[in-house]
């Protein structure tokens, strides 16, 4: 399991569509736009559609139940040779830190892909150090506001795409209108 504290986004994306694939990826903090492009490309993306149907289970943190994501992580994937395990909203799931024992001792065949928003697991618990050095860690911060109109020149400078000066300063006040 290849250890790497805060791997950037695009590299975890990079690596997937090399087939370069890790048993666990905690994402984990406050910006939550990184963390929802990797869970969206593991989602739609790691398996053909045909793969999705037995091979892809999508939990919600809220409605999650610890035992059914380890059942479901143990289960062997179905004509494919992964399987994906997505629990979204991993905040709100109660005993979270009862996924321990499986991220310790993960199945090679399953990718577990944990979307935990808006902070990240206290560090002094088992639960993060076993993150630490038994998956892939992607903790984000919050972007402040003056860093915004260099990531979206970057942004759209990724897509091969030009943008205007005037056109960066309205996306960059409109994401502030939708936060207010």
């Amino acid at each position: 399991m290849t250890l790497s504290l805060n791997m950037p986004t695009s590299k975890i994306i990079a690596n997937w569509k090399k087939k370069v694939f890790d048993a666990v990826y905690w994402l984990e903090g406050e910006e939550s736009f990184y963390i929802d492009q990797v869970v969206e490309y593991a989602e739609k993306k790691l398996l053909t559609e045909a793969e999705q149907a037995f091979n892809l289970t999508v939990f919600y943190g809220k409605d999650a139940d610890w035992a059914q994501i380890v059942n479901a992580c143990k289960r062997y994937p179905v004509q494919a040779e992964k399987q994906v395990v997505i629990i979204k909203e991993a905040q709100h799931m109660n005993q979270l830190d009862k996924l321990l024992s499986y991220i310790e001792h993960p199945l090679s065949s399953t990718i577990l892909v944990v979307a935990h928003k808006d902070k990240n697991v206290d560090g002094r618990s088992a639960l993060a150090k076993a993150l630490k050095t038994k998956s892939i860690l992607v903790s984000t911060k919050k972007m402040y506001d003056n860093k915004l109109p260099e990531w979206v020149n970057n942004w759209v400078a990724d897509k091969s795409y030009q943008i205007s000066p005037k056109a960066v300063q309205i996306i960059v006040d409109q994401d502030r209108k939708s936060v207010v």
